[in-house]
């Protein structure tokens, strides 16, 4: 029987599709894998199945893909990710070891040829306190039950296949995994592996990044939130906006911070704390703008 079936999307052939591909397949482990690549056009490549789905919804296109699988684990990465050699053999050991375990994730920090334009991205999301607040960005060593859904991200996911209740198509993209992840805790324990780890390249700083990361507050901000740290976030927002005197604090304080974090070159360092201000105002309004779309519906 297959053990692990890995489960990919690959939206453009070729460039970052390939190099996540030949990382899955490479892996060295001793029990069998197969690797699914779903993509709305045929793709042919030695040693993949693949699976054609033409609909974009990305929830739907891995629950087309776990309908081919054959594997009683279940492992999902992006196709912009490179996953580390001990990939799969480090989380194998580790879920066949807890067979309590239903889902295990890790880190998952942008790769060594990433731009400093890339890195900055990095930084914002990966700086404790004021960054994303997520486990998984921001490299979090150690081994540990999660505590939020969001600890953890479809980038770098495994699910043991009798636990899988697939994913919600009508969330879609952005939240389809925290949905998912949400039901699985119901269900059993899911850790966070710091050393189960995958490469994820980051949107450049600032266009594609700050894009994304308003697609993603606007969408919690129109979701129901029980996650006080929303509505402390918008209160120490909407106080720093309203009170310059605050603002050269909160340059120093993200300087301090951001510097202690990233991998930028020195010289960018005095350019953190404005980036950081584009990536809270981003968060600030996307999620306002959630909570207005939500209410008008």
């Amino acid at each position: 029987m297959v053990k692990v079936s890995v489960i990919m999307p690959v939206e453009r052939h070729g460039g970052d599709a390939e190099r996540a591909i030949a990382s899955v397949l490479a892996q060295q482990t001793t029990f069998s894998f197969e690797l699914i690549v779903v993509s709305a056009a045929p793709l042919s490549r030695p040693g993949v199945l693949n699976v054609v789905e033409i609909n974009r919804n990305p929830a739907t296109r891995r629950n087309r893909a776990v309908s081919e699988a054959q594997g009683e684990i279940l492992a999902f990465i992006d196709d912009d990710a490179v996953a580390d050699s001990a990939w799969l053999a480090t989380a194998v050991s580790y879920l066949d070891e807890f067979p309590k375990v239903v889902a295990l994730g890790g880190p998952d920090p942008a790769p060594e040829d990433s731009t400093n334009s890339e890195l900055v991205s990095e930084t914002l999301l990966a700086t404790p306190i004021i960054g994303s607040g997520i486990a998984c960005h921001e490299n979090r060593p150690g081994i540990f039950p999660i505590r939020r859904a969001s600890d953890i991200a479809l980038v770098n996911l495994f699910v043991r296949r009798e636990a899988f209740t697939g994913f919600d198509e009508d969330v879609g993209y952005i939240g389809e995994d925290t949905a998912l992840i949400e039901k699985l805790m119901q269900r059993g324990e899911v850790i966070y592996h710091s050393g189960v780890r995958v490469f994820h390249r980051r949107r450049a700083f600032p266009g594609p990044y700050l894009r994304q990361r308003w697609r993603y507050r606007v969408k919690s901000g129109q979701r129901i939130i029980k996650d006080n740290r929303i509505y402390f976030f918008l209160l120490a927002g909407t106080i720093t906006i309203l009170v310059p005197p605050l603002w050269l604090l909160y340059y120093v304080f993200t300087f301090i911070l951001g510097a202690g974090t990233t991998r930028l070159p020195m010289a960018w360092w005095p350019l953190l704390p404005f980036a950081f201000a584009l990536h809270h105002l981003t968060y600030y309004f996307g999620i306002l703008w959630g909570f207005v779309r939500r209410s008008t519906r």
